[in-house]
């Protein structure tokens, strides 16, 4: 008869270590894609408003951000799932969306669009900011993430690019400039 004196992998204190770090990972995620979602929907909302033909290249900008935010999600997601949180991922939270709430007429609409999408963003960059040096200071592998990196980059980009948009339209109000 043969005696094993190895451990059953789920006695290890190491894969349990690990599985708790995957948790705290898994949790951010989760976080981080509850912040991108509302990010996603609201470039979906503003290319549609921007459809006029006088706003062409601040459709083509909202476009390609939304279209980024959609890889976010696609990110998070996958990295949720290889992680073990499949069943945080819930398919209903995809569908929902924001519904337009005004209608671009001027240029401080567009100013509004624009804070607005400012702080969609800066909800992003901050949950995923406050989750590295506020629970996980002993643990930083989930703010490591490649994920969170990813959110955390994008989100840093198209935030300066919204501001340059949001600086020009205050020095120059007048709306043909985005033909």
């Amino acid at each position: 008869m043969l005696d094993s004196r190895r451990k059953v992998p789920h006695d290890s204190p190491e894969i349990s270590a690990r599985n708790s770090t995957a948790d705290k990972t898994v949790v951010l995620l989760d976080e981080l894609l509850t912040h991108t979602l509302p990010v996603r929907d609201l470039y979906k909302t503003a290319r549609c408003q921007a459809a006029d033909i006088r706003f062409r290249q601040l459709r083509l900008l909202f476009d390609s951000y939304y279209k980024e935010q959609l890889r976010l999600v696609d990110v998070l997601v996958d990295r949720i799932c290889a992680l073990g949180g499949a069943n945080r991922v819930l398919a209903g939270t995809f569908l929902q969306g924001t519904q337009p709430t005004y209608i671009l007429r001027g240029h401080l609409d567009f100013s509004r669009l624009l804070c607005d999408l400012l702080d969609v963003h800066e909800s992003a960059l901050s949950a995923a900011h406050a989750a590295g040096t506020n629970s996980l200071q002993t643990d930083t592998s989930a703010d490591r993430d490649f994920a969170v990196g990813q959110v955390v980059l994008t989100n840093d980009l198209q935030v300066h690019s919204v501001r340059e948009q949001l600086s020009a339209l205050q020095r120059n109000p007048d709306t043909s400039r985005w033909k």
